[in-house]
């Protein structure tokens, strides 16, 4: 089921938004601020709940939707239960025992987006079509309860668009994850300065929280995922990379295999050196930049997933008081106490969470830095001085047994 299959939904509902944290904002909080917004503009009563509140939160706050630590806060009882991240979907669940709910699910990792098995989920989201593919896979399910829903960017916010240049002078690095200071780094500075291309691999702290600012004031963006999808609607030629891996720019020939992908190359293949950079940036072409703008800003937006997301709700919500009738008083009150044991165990999942991240992101350290290590060792700079370390190790060996004046000669 794709979000051309819906229509949109008039009735307005009682929505509760869940998310793992509600704190620094990232992909899956930026998810909430734009939905939120976009269901309360429309008329329907929104909340957003997360046991981690802090800048999101706040910005939510500023915009007049309640924002909860507990589910037994929400200001009224939802409709309907957006759920984001299992611990935190389950948890509502469990505080509303009679109100269905739709799983929305950002990706493979980390552990907390895996899809959950709950009978009142009733349908799940994937962010691309992978994703749904995997959640379908995973859990036995047809193509009707899966929904992909791409994506998207807010065109109220990123509103100015740049006229693509006829030769590209700047480009960004505009991806967290990415170690500036490993080999692949070296290879991007290289391969820009070959095409005497200003590459910049910070966006200035200053302007992290307005990309709709900074990213129209560049010719080529090295992005993924939704800042890829962001950089593509404000102009910019973009080339979807990861730490170790990065693909062709984007051009409509290739629009819909990437975003299958979530124009992310940890699903595919590709190649990362200065040379495969070189050949990336060399199709840039202004023209197929404008046609991926148009194409983003047509087929990409805010406004059409929040209008899926609308018939979705009532698709969730109709005929589903009378498949489950309403829970006795007792039932109640165990999914009540089975909510309060669930968040007293997000805390220490949470550092465990955070711990497997700290170590994958240091054995990715290590990865990396074995392949710089390894690279050295084949450059010519390496081969050209290898007589000079040899004989440099010869003296310090000899240096090392000759006798000290000190010793007498017969000991």
């Amino acid at each position: 089921m794709y979000l051309g299959d819906l229509l949109t939904a008039p009735v307005l509902m009682n929505i509760l938004i869940t998310n793992n944290t509600l704190a620094t904002l990232g992909g899956s909080e930026w998810v909430v601020v734009e939905l939120a917004r976009a269901l309360s503009s429309r008329g329907h009563q929104v909340a957003a709940c997360s046991s981690q509140i802090a800048e999101a939160g706040t910005m939510l706050k500023g915009m007049s939707i309640p924002v909860i630590p507990d589910p037994f806060d929400s200001p009224f009882k939802p409709d309907v239960i957006h759920g984001q991240h299992h611990l935190d979907t389950v948890r509502a669940l469990c505080a509303f025992p009679d109100v269905p709910a739709i799983y929305h699910c950002h990706g493979y990792l980390p552990w907390v987006e895996d899809p959950p098995v709950h009978p009142r989920i009733r349908y799940y989201v994937g962010m691309s079509s992978v994703v749904s593919e995997r959640i379908r896979f995973s859990l036995g399910l047809s193509d009707r309860d899966v929904m992909t829903i791409p994506n998207w960017v807010d065109l109220d916010r990123f509103r100015f668009v740049r006229d693509p240049r006829h030769k590209p002078r700047k480009a960004l690095l505009y991806l967290r994850s990415f170690d500036r200071h490993s080999w692949h780094a070296s290879q991007l500075c290289q391969a820009f300065e070959w095409m005497g291309i200003k590459l910049d691999l910070w966006m200035p702290q200053r302007e992290t929280r307005a990309p709709e600012v900074v990213l129209p004031q560049y010719d080529i963006v090295l992005a993924s995922g939704r800042s890829a999808i962001e950089a593509m609607a404000s102009g910019c030629a973009v080339l979807p990379i990861s730490p170790s891996a990065c693909l062709d720019l984007v051009d409509l020939t290739n629009f819909d295999f990437f975003q299958s992908q979530n124009f992310s190359p940890r699903l595919s293949t590709g190649q990362f050196n200065a040379e495969s950079i070189v050949r990336a940036v060399s199709s840039y072409n202004p023209e197929h930049v404008k046609a991926v703008t148009e194409a983003v800003r047509s087929r990409c937006t805010l406004s059409a997933a929040t209008d899926a997301l609308e018939s979705l709700y009532l698709r969730t919500v109709e005929g589903f008081s009378d498949q489950y009738p309403l829970p006795s008083a007792r039932f109640t009150n165990e999914l009540h106490a089975m909510a309060n044991y669930i968040q007293s165990l997000m805390p220490m999942v949470r550092d465990r969470e955070r711990l497997l991240l700290e170590n994958n992101h240091i054995q990715q350290v290590i990865a990396v830095q074995e392949q710089t290590i390894t690279a050295l060792h084949r450059s010519n700079s390496m081969r050209i001085t290898k007589p000079i370390r040899v004989i440099s190790n010869l003296l310090r060996r000899l240096r090392s047994t000759k006798p000290n004046p000190g010793e007498s000669l017969g000991s």
